[in-house]
């Protein structure tokens, strides 16, 4: 039998977990790929395709979640571009075309006198296809009219479709296909701090498809122990914790000889116990990359008061599955906040 506490977790992870109803996005996400894959350059250039991620392809999304489309690039003979990891920025890489064959679009605009991929002249190839979308309107599924607005953010593009009846937002994130470490992966144009002579070259590692894979293989006990680490996270205003900082420790958890899946209250108390102990050693590696730390934006300041917050809090928590009487306005405190202080331990 269940204790108090599992049954309480479970009640919280089902308000929080919203359902997913895809059918709209997709008619604008597969318009917007139309008009992508429209631009005779691009299509000249390489080969597009697209793979969702984020929250809602993990499963662990709410009401208010964007979407997230990768719109992956692939480049003829993509196996060839020679890698080279930043030894000043560690997890980022540079892209060297030099033993590509490439077109003059791509050799005049994209890339540098070293033959490195620029990011910024990447992504402002992407605005230019994307603003094509402004003021574009698509029928969704009920016959309501979305009209699309389009915005750039530093990482990706966003897209807000709204319609009289509901608005929703679509990230599209620009991702290079490449060959490293004997597999394929993608590489994001990301900016990181370090000398200027290869700041606008940077590019981050990624493997989406084996992480949604390894991050599936837990179940829903993992995806409502990460919904909920997110909303106590956010509920003790700790903002800098992301999804992807709880899907990386989530998915070291799922290949460890230790995860069975059985219980809830256990897997969120060792996801918190690891989510700890990395920022207490300041090192989160990504789960397929571990030159990559996802903690590198934390500032020495901001760690301690994660680290205490989350200790408090782990303490009161390990407490609360040997408590019969453990009441849902106590358990529900953590993660959904309550204006009434009376359950602050």
């Amino acid at each position: 039998m269940s204790s108090t506490f599992e049954q309480h977790l479970m009640e919280i992870a089902k308000k929080l977990m919203a359902p997913s109803d895809k059918s709209d996005f997709a008619i604008v996400r597969d318009f917007i790929m139309d008009i992508i894959r429209d631009n005779q350059v691009l299509t000249s250039t390489c080969r597009v395709e697209m793979l969702d991620f984020g929250s809602r392809a993990l499963g662990i999304h709410k009401n208010d979640s964007d979407y997230d489309v990768m719109v992956v690039l692939e480049f003829p003979y993509f196996e060839d571009i020679l890698v080279r990891p930043d030894r000043h920025r560690p997890g980022m890489v540079h892209l060297d075309f030099k033993d590509l064959p490439s077109n003059y679009f791509t050799q005049d605009t994209l890339l540098d006198n070293r033959w490195y991929l620029k990011r910024d002249e990447l992504q402002t190839w992407m605005q230019c296809i994307l603003t094509n979308v402004i003021g574009r309107r698509v029928r969704g599924a009920r016959w309501d009219y979305y009209e699309l607005r389009y915005h750039r953010k530093p990482t990706c593009h966003t897209i807000t479709a709204e319609s009289n009846n509901r608005v929703f937002s679509i990230d599209f994130v620009p991702a290079i296909k490449i060959y490293f470490d004997d597999s394929d992966w993608l590489a994001i144009p990301k900016w990181a701090p370090g000398p200027k002579r290869s700041n606008g070259c940077t590019f981050m590692v990624s493997d989406i498809e084996e992480e949604i894979y390894w991050f599936k293989q837990g179940g829903t006990v993992i995806q409502d122990a990460v919904a909920l680490l997110k909303a106590l996270c956010e509920a003790k205003d700790l903002p800098k914790i992301r999804n992807y900082h709880l899907v990386s420790t989530a998915i070291r958890i799922i290949k460890s000889d230790d995860f069975d899946g059985s219980s809830l209250e256990w897997t969120l108390l060792g996801l918190l116990y690891d989510l700890i102990e990395a920022l207490e050693d300041n090192d989160l590696p990504y789960f397929c990359y571990d030159e990559l730390n996802l903690l590198s934006n934390f500032k020495p300041n901001q760690v301690i008061k994660y680290v205490n917050v989350l200790n408090s809090v782990y303490k009161t928590l390990k407490s609360y599955p040997h408590q019969d009487n453990l009441s849902y306005e106590r358990c529900s405190w953590h993660f959904l906040g309550d204006d009434d202080d009376d359950y602050a331990d």
